[in-house]
């Protein structure tokens, strides 16, 4: 945001190239809000297993699908559809809401049918779900959490919710068509997540929202394509019109939101420095800032964001 003196932050970095792959995990604040001793729980379904993590007010839901790489289109969707409705089961037995999740499908550009890639199929399980849990996809508008899907090496799928004990409030993006209403342009069926989910009771004293994986995206198409450096740009003013839109719905006039964790996916390392540059302009206060290469949901996009803001 305007203002701010751009300092490099402290950044971790994290490539299959230079390190390891990508871990299919969430960032770390998400242990943070459940605990250090939770109630666990793992049971074998899916052909997987499911793990919840039950804190005072947080859970975490972590569902691996292990060899989803070589499931059937069909199969998948399947897979995906029950798997989403296995967390939905958990969280409605807890009395607890889905506020965010993560989403890492194996190689997710994979051919899956006529004109369809696996990240196409994975959305229609998704979609099927959601219409069960949350039904007429009119009601979308308010019943969506904000996530993230990238594609991973290996074969395993991994779905993680984070859930509260309140429901969040979903806040979308004004420079971008909702992606629960993308066109057939991008698959059968469209990607249910909401841009960003503002929770509705304080953590650690400050209002947090947690904002989806955000891309070079105006309206429902891609900007900018093969061109990093302003695809981050373009990226960063997503972020920042998503803040203003929070801001704008919590009707503090005040209030300066402002990001204090972020993870980086990056689909070409040597896109590294250039993407660090362009954050540090933007948010060079940042204290928590991940990098990790991963491929993104779609072919053109070179880099996406997500984080936590306090509002």
């Amino acid at each position: 945001m305007p203002g701010r003196r751009a300092v490099m932050p402290k950044i971790t970095v994290t490539t299959p190239i230079a390190l390891a792959p990508l871990a299919p995990l969430p960032p770390s604040w998400v242990d943070a809000l459940v605990g250090s001793s939770p109630d666990i729980s793992t049971t074998n379904a899916l052909d997987g297993t499911v793990e919840v993590r039950t804190g005072a007010n947080f859970t975490h839901v972590a569902i691996t699908i292990p060899d989803a790489h070589g499931l059937s289109p069909d199969r998948l969707h399947e897979h995906v559809r029950d798997a989403y409705l296995s967390v939905a089961a958990t969280l409605n037995a807890q009395r607890r809401h889905p506020v965010r999740f993560w989403n890492f499908v194996p190689q997710i550009h994979t051919p899956s049918g006529p004109g369809l890639d696996r990240y196409m199929v994975f959305n229609g399980g998704r979609f099927a779900a959601c219409e069960h849990w949350h039904g007429s996809p009119n009601d979308f508008d308010h019943t969506l959490a904000s996530a993230s899907g990238v594609g991973v090496l290996g074969r395993a799928l991994a779905i993680h919710c984070l859930a509260a004990n309140n429901a969040g409030e979903p806040v979308e993006n004004p420079r971008q068509v909702p992606a629960y209403k993308y066109s057939r342009r991008y698959g059968p069926r469209p990607p249910c997540f909401a841009r960003a989910t503002q929770l509705t009771r304080p953590v650690h004293g400050a209002w947090w929202l947690l904002v989806a994986g955000t891309a070079s995206i105006r309206g429902e198409l891609t900007v900018h394509a093969d061109d990093v450096d302003a695809q981050t740009v373009e990226t960063l003013d997503n972020l920042d019109a998503l803040l203003a839109a929070a801001e704008t719905r919590r009707g503090a006039s005040d209030a300066v939101a402002r990001f204090t964790s972020l993870r980086v996916y990056i689909v070409r390392p040597d896109d590294l420095d250039v993407v660090r540059e362009r954050i540090a302009e933007r948010h060079g206060d940042v204290p928590d800032i991940e990098c990790a290469q991963a491929e993104l949901c779609r072919g053109d996009l070179l880099v996406e964001i997500e984080g936590i803001a306090e509002l």
